[in-house]
């Protein structure tokens, strides 16, 4: 029994202090960011965020999502079911890499989470995201735009390993459904 005893109290000393050693990952913790950079077209807004207590570097390492052509189409007239999709999602982070991407619908909340793996950018195309995300297309006039039916804000955010964060702010308006 002695001759146990030591290699196990040995090998419980030496794991603790081995795990002692390491700290919390930092990649997903903080929702309460401040910004670092942001710019606006029309009612869109793109942002960079970091954590409160980090100085404000002069040239973010993560880059503003790149999300175009933001689209709500409706297959089949006859039916109220309308797709929200983009053309493709982009950011990158080099030398940092992206831990994850995440696009909400407001009225919905969160549709698709994307992961990085040890990469410097993610690259995500229409296809990945299947049709898009089946929402109600609406009445005539039911998003505030009286020729289309519904809006749909969304919000597209991203971040990186050094806890800096991106988001995308936007509307799309769905076709009117007329039954």
């Amino acid at each position: 029994m002695r001759k146990y005893f030591f290699p196990l109290f040995m090998a419980i000393v030496l794991g603790t202090a081995v795990f002692s050693l390491f700290d919390r990952v930092r990649g997903q913790e903080s929702d309460d960011a401040t910004p670092l950079r942001a710019e606006t077209d029309g009612g869109n807004i793109r942002e960079i965020t970091g954590a409160p207590g980090i100085d404000a570097p002069e040239e973010p390492n993560i880059g503003f999502i790149d999300s175009p052509s933001a689209t709500c189409y409706q297959p089949d007239p006859g039916r109220d079911s309308c797709y929200v999709n983009w053309y493709y999602l982009s950011v990158n982070a080099s030398p940092n890499y992206m831990i994850t991407m995440t696009v909400t619908l407001n009225d919905i909340g969160p549709v698709a989470h994307t992961q990085g793996f040890f990469q410097t950018s993610m690259y995500v195309p229409y296809n990945m995201l299947g049709d898009g995300f089946q929402v109600a297309c609406g009445p005539l006039g039911a998003g505030g735009n009286p020729t289309l039916g519904n809006a749909y804000g969304y919000t597209i955010r991203a971040r990186d390993s050094a806890n800096l964060g991106s988001a995308n702010y936007g509307t799309v308006y769905c076709p009117a459904y007329n039954p």
